[in-house]
C-alpha cells in the first residue's frame, strides 16, 4: 500500500503541519495497517478475527433497527 502524502509547511507553522499529517495519515488507516502488519498472524486468526467483526457489525446494525422501530 503507497500512500502519497503531502504537507507543506507556511513559514514557522511545523506544529500546524504536523497536525495535518497525523490527520491525513489516520484517515488513510495507515497506523491500522502498520500495527497490523506488526507480528504474524496465523490465517485461522486472521478469519477468526474477520468473522467477530463481521458478528459485531450485523449487531450493531440489528440494535439500530430495533431502537428506530421500537415504538410502532
Amino acid at each position: 500500500m503507497a500512500v502519497n502524502a503531502i504537507v507543506r509547511v507556511d513559514g514557522d507553522n511545523v506544529d500546524q503541519a504536523l497536525k495535518l499529517l497525523k490527520k491525513k495519515i489516520e484517515r488513510e488507516g495507515l497506523i491500522r495497517e502498520i500495527k497490523a502488519h506488526a507480528f504474524y498472524e496465523k490465517p485461522t486468526e486472521v478469519r477468526r478475527k474477520k468473522l467477530l467483526k463481521a458478528r459485531r457489525k450485523q449487531q450493531k446494525l440489528q440494535r439500530k433497527l430495533h431502537e428506530k422501530y421500537r415504538y410502532y
